[in-house]
């Protein structure tokens, strides 16, 4: 349903965060760095506070082995290998406090969200995707007006008929912006929620 061409330039983190920032959504303090010394500072920066991701997948190939990173807290021993970074660089950000997690799948112009309680769990405190299938659940929300109109021009700037967006909300209320995943999943959403998001790609399908 994408431009192939707009979605494979939409899949760059960075561009994303400064998209992001531009429409007026809250993102996570970030640096993308191969230097280990810097990596160290931000990390000091943070108090502590920090995660790390993947900058890009490991492989991309039709025959790909399905190697998967998750997005990981970052220790005081970890920094002991700071030093490979110079092999690869990584994604450091602040760790953002979380009152529950949302996925938006967003479909020429509409947002079908849908929140999940996952800090809690015994393994998706820090990522999601982690958490067993019996742990969390996912339940309707509603984003706020702002929250909505600002991921609606971020995909606009984008040139994105299709995106799944993660966002925190945190403990205050405020909503931060992680990333967009051109290609993202979403049937949970319709089957856990009954949200319509095929409906809504169909339809954006032949409207095109």
């Amino acid at each position: 349903v994408n431009d192939l061409q707009r979605q494979r330039n939409a899949e760059n983190k960075q561009r994303q965060l400064r998209l992001a920032a531009r429409a007026g959504l809250r993102v996570p303090r970030t640096l993308v760095t191969n230097d280990p010394a810097a990596a160290r500072q931000f990390f000091a920066e943070t108090d502590g506070q920090t995660v790390a991701k993947l900058l890009r997948p490991l492989n991309v190939s039709m025959d790909a082995v399905n190697n998967f990173v998750y997005t990981n807290r970052v220790r005081e021993e970890d920094l002991a290998g700071a030093d490979a970074l110079r092999h690869c660089p990584m994604v450091f950000q602040e760790l953002i406090p979380k009152a529950y997690e949302l996925r938006v799948a967003y479909v020429a112009g509409e947002v079908f969200s849908g929140a999940l309680y996952a800090s809690g769990t015994s393994r998706g405190h820090t990522d999601w995707r982690r958490a067993a299938p019996d742990e969390c659940r996912w339940q309707k929300a509603q984003l706020p007006t702002e929250v909505a109109t600002s991921l609606q021009a971020l995909m606009s700037e984008l040139g994105l008929v299709f995106g799944a967006v993660d966002l925190i909300c945190t403990p205050s209320g405020e909503h931060v912006f992680l990333v967009v995943n051109p290609g993202g999943e979403w049937g949970m959403l319709e089957r856990d929620l009954e949200l319509p998001i095929s409906e809504a790609i169909a339809e954006a399908l032949l409207d095109h």
